[in-house]
């Protein structure tokens, strides 16, 4: 680690020209709101509640994809398909880099163990026979995936962009202090390469400890929150941290519309 942190990198000057000191969040009055967009280097981290839109705008986040072969959208609870699907709905560059976490995992582990369960109860049919032969066997499932995504985000070079969606896969089966290392690891990447990260994580069962390390880590601190109001839902995200530039702190209620997916209605200061 301290040989990584004491590299010197050299940023190309046409490239400092092209992509400036701050990038688009991909939602453009959330960049007026954030006074032009965020700082290149920033690591985001957005606590969500379930359907307030956190989601949606991972996505709408690597959107501007200045480099695509520099961009990468890890998922950990969709499908490619979905992924692509919603990437098509509102025309956003296909381009970029995708890594399904949590379909890779459904079928490298889930599907084996289910098979292995079947040979315990029943024995094997040679359908499934034919099926192992073609792979691994359960014994094998022991895969990091936590390292291999470190691993990918920090592969990436300066002004890259990438999303973690989300820490819940990761929490739920490592050492939660093997996944704060993790986050400390990339956001010193993204410092460094002055990149732009944003990782999302459920506030549900999530410890009081890992919420508050985690925000210690980031430079920007989101929570998506949704309530409802007679029949209605109210979609909203507050900016509780935003090193630096304390007058970016604020509550934005937002709508999400065919045209420009997520964007906020109205603002609240926080006093």
């Amino acid at each position: 680690m301290g040989d990584y942190m004491s590299k010197e990198i050299q940023f190309d000057s046409e490239d400092e020209e092209f992509f400036g000191s701050v990038g688009s969040f991909g939602v453009p009055k959330f960049d007026n709101e954030m006074r032009g967009g965020v700082p290149r280097g920033f690591t985001m981290i957005a606590f969500t509640e379930t359907g307030s839109g956190s989601e949606l705008f991972a996505k709408q986040f690597v959107s501007p994809a200045e480099e695509a072969e520099n961009t990468i959208y890890i998922s950990t609870n969709e499908g490619q398909a979905e992924i692509v699907r919603i990437f098509q709905k509102y025309d956003w560059p296909l381009d970029i880099n995708v890594r399904t976490i949590g379909e890779e995992y459904n079928s490298n582990v889930l599907e084996k163990e289910l098979l292995a369960s079947r040979y315990r109860l029943e024995g094997f049919r040679l359908e499934d026979i034919q099926r192992l032969a073609q792979t691994r066997f359960v014994e094998e499932n022991n895969q990091d995936y936590l390292t291999e995504v470190t691993n990918e985000v920090m592969a990436l070079g300066p002004y890259f962009r990438a999303v973690v969606d989300s820490l819940d896969f990761f929490l739920q089966r490592d050492d939660p202090t093997r996944v704060v290392a993790m986050v400390r690891m990339l956001q010193a990447h993204a410092q460094m390469y002055r990149g732009l990260l944003f990782i999302t994580v459920s506030t549900d069962g999530l410890s009081l400890s890992i919420k508050q390390e985690l925000s210690s880590i980031a430079d920007m601190v989101l929570s998506f929150q949704v309530r409802t109001i007679g029949s209605d839902f109210e979609t909203s995200m507050m900016v509780s941290k935003f090193r630096n530039a304390p007058e970016n702190l604020k509550i934005l209620v937002f709508r999400v519309t065919p045209e420009e997916g997520i964007t906020p209605e109205t603002v609240e200061r926080i006093a």
